[in-house]
């Protein structure tokens, strides 16, 4: 018997760029949503694919990137919709929308969010995601307390940092199971907490 027939080559299986890049994102998010942040390096990552952590630097420059890959489709469709509000004629109408379609997205992704917001607060490259999901809503935020309650800059960002903190809790809170009533019941609230804050006092 041939020794080539008790060991067969191994054959390399062999991916686009697009594909290899797919396959490490994936591996990613499992092994972020399986464990602590602690654990989330590039040998885990990589662990779950049969490519070799040299290959994972052709892709990826360091896992810094690899986190914010991961977040940007998130990142994007909160671009969109924050835009819509923030240019909207009517505030409350289109920031219920807003609302209501993070409320959605975060229940969507709820297991990944989870994994970026609650695991290894002093891990400074998911600090970075979690400011960059931040971003657009306290954009939208300062925007709408400087023109309606004509605060400072620096008090119209922090009030609206503080604003867009909650809203993310209340919605990471929903779950990826939860009910269209407890959706709305959320949405309503932080509705009610930002018209309250955001829309000029009445005089």
């Amino acid at each position: 018997m041939a020794v080539s027939d008790v060991n067969p080559p191994v054959r390399r299986v062999r991916r686009t760029p697009d594909a290899a890049r797919r396959e490490i994102l994936q591996a990613a998010r499992a092994v972020l949503e399986s464990g602590d942040a602690a654990d989330f390096t590039v040998a885990a990552v990589m662990s779950r694919t049969p490519m070799t952590r040299k290959t994972f630097y052709v892709h990826f420059a360091d896992r810094g990137e690899l986190i914010r890959e991961l977040v940007r489709p998130l990142r994007a469709e909160l671009d969109v919709m924050i835009g819509h509000w923030s240019a909207a004629a009517e505030p409350v109408a289109a920031g219920t929308e807003a609302l209501r379609a993070a409320a959605r997205m975060y229940t969507e992704h709820a297991t990944l969010l989870r994994a970026v917001w609650w695991t290894a607060a002093d891990d400074p490259e998911l600090a970075q995601a979690r400011a960059a999901l931040l971003a657009p809503l306290v954009a939208v935020g300062t925007k709408l307390l400087r023109s309606g309650r004509g605060f400072d800059a620096d008090r119209a960002r922090a009030i609206a940092h503080a604003l867009a903190t909650m809203n993310v809790h209340v919605l990471l809170e929903l779950g990826p199971s939860a009910t269209t009533a407890a959706t709305e019941a959320a949405v309503d609230t932080l509705r009610e907490v930002w018209t309250s804050v955001v829309l000029p006092t009445p005089t």
